[in-house]
């Protein structure tokens, strides 16, 4: 792990594009997956299997080097499989938009933090064989969580965040009440996503690798350095050749 931390460090200090970026677009994502079994303790014998996964990504527009507004959209998948081959499957999903507040850490424009606050419509519902769908429910969510970004180079940054705060309703077809929720979870998971900044400004800029801008530098001095060297003159002609 030392030496992966190490390795991004390293791209980042050697490969610094500018991932903060005024009218550029930004395209994050991320994506969980996670699987169960234990022993089925109706049946007594066989296992029943549980497979969990869900995937995320958002659009946003920067405006400048610190606010971008956007829009995402989740959607998850819980599967279960019985020792006695039932199968049914929890199904969620949320929409909605994004704001993110970012700052860089230090000059060097490598790391920086953000914290990114989510207002979502979700819902759900459940599955099984071939039955219509049942338990269908639906609410909102807002969550505010701050994430540690690494930039990699050419706007390509990864992106750790370890929880924050939310709080969310979510109300079954046919309830009289909806369930209220409020998570503190901060320092209680670990979640590592991927971004992507895509220059759209009004005056198009072509890619320049770390280093090019030295380069030019150099170019311009040598070109203004030639400008000013004094020019040979040319040799009159002889007015005695000539007549």
């Amino acid at each position: 792990m030392k030496k992966l931390i190490l390795a991004l460090i390293a791209a980042g200090s050697i490969a610094t594009a500018n991932a903060q970026e005024p009218h550029s677009v930004l395209l994050y994502g991320d994506l969980g997956l996670t699987t169960n079994s234990f022993p089925d303790s109706t049946a007594g014998s066989g296992t029943d299997k549980t497979t969990n996964w869900n995937a995320k990504i958002g659009v946003g527009y920067q405006f400048n080097h610190n606010w971008t507004l956007g829009l995402q959209v989740m959607w998850g998948q819980m599967a279960q499989k019985l020792s006695t081959g039932v199968k049914s499957t929890f199904n969620d999903y949320s929409v909605g938009p994004f704001a993110r507040y970012s700052h860089y850490i230090g000059k060097s424009e490598t790391f920086f933090w953000f914290s990114q606050l989510d207002f979502d419509y979700q819902g759900g519902y459940h599955t099984s064989g071939g039955d219509p769908a049942d338990a269908k429910h639906n609410g909102i969510y807002i969550g505010l969580y701050p994430a540690l970004g690494i930039n990699v180079g050419r706007g390509l940054c990864l992106n750790f965040s370890i929880g924050g705060i939310s709080y969310g309703t979510d109300k079954y077809t046919g309830a009289t009440y909806a369930n209220n929720t409020f998570n503190f979870n901060f320092g209680q998971q670990v979640n590592v996503g991927i971004s992507k900044n895509f220059n759209c400004g009004h005056k198009m800029h072509s890619h320049h690798e770390p280093g090019d801008e030295v380069h030019r530098r150099k170019a311009d001095q040598m070109e203004d350095e030639d400008d000013a060297a004094p020019k040979p003159r040319k040799k009159e002609r002889n007015r005695d050749d000539d007549e």
